[in-house]
């Protein structure tokens, strides 16, 4: 498409301080959420919903939902999508050693293009971060996967 953003490659590090009530808002949200449904294109701003097909009528969270909702709680617009996400705080970007609870991590097949993205979860500290995983699972909490092959780069929205 002509209008298309063009491939934004992570750079490693360039946020701010993070405001750590605004991401300790988030992981509490997120916290209260564990347990539900994992709903594929379910969730978002306002809480669990129903998702797309083929879960249309399974009611939960998707990975991005998820992260919406949690930040949305916050009082942060973080957009609906993992690559919306990515793309609206890509000028934040977050090093592996720089890591803060409330970051947002992200995976994805190919580093070099954000349209990449399939996932996204919260940091919360500990190598621990809250996902909504995959349909047939549940919002849990899992270490951090940010060795992984797959592992796209960090962003952390509550940077001042």
């Amino acid at each position: 498409t002509p209008n298309a953003p063009t491939p934004v490659r992570p750079t490693g590090g360039t946020a701010g301080a993070p405001s750590t009530s605004a991401a300790e808002t988030a992981i509490a949200a997120a916290r209260s959420q564990l347990g539900v449904p994992y709903s594929w294109g379910g969730g978002g701003s306002n809480g669990p919903s129903n998702g797309i097909p083929p879960d249309s009528q399974l009611f939960g969270f998707d990975c991005s939902g998820l992260t919406q909702y949690a930040y949305a709680r916050a009082g942060i617009a973080i957009g609906g999508t993992s690559r919306d996400q990515w793309w609206l705080n890509r000028n934040k970007q977050v090093a592996i050693g720089d890591l803060q609870p409330g970051d947002l991590l992200f995976w994805g097949g190919d580093r070099s293009d954000y349209m990449s993205i399939t996932h996204v979860a919260i940091y919360i500290g500990g190598g621990q971060m809250i996902e909504a995983p995959d349909r047939g699972q549940h919002v849990t909490i899992a270490r951090a996967r940010t060795s992984s092959s797959t592992y796209f780069g960090a962003v952390r929205p509550s940077a001042r």
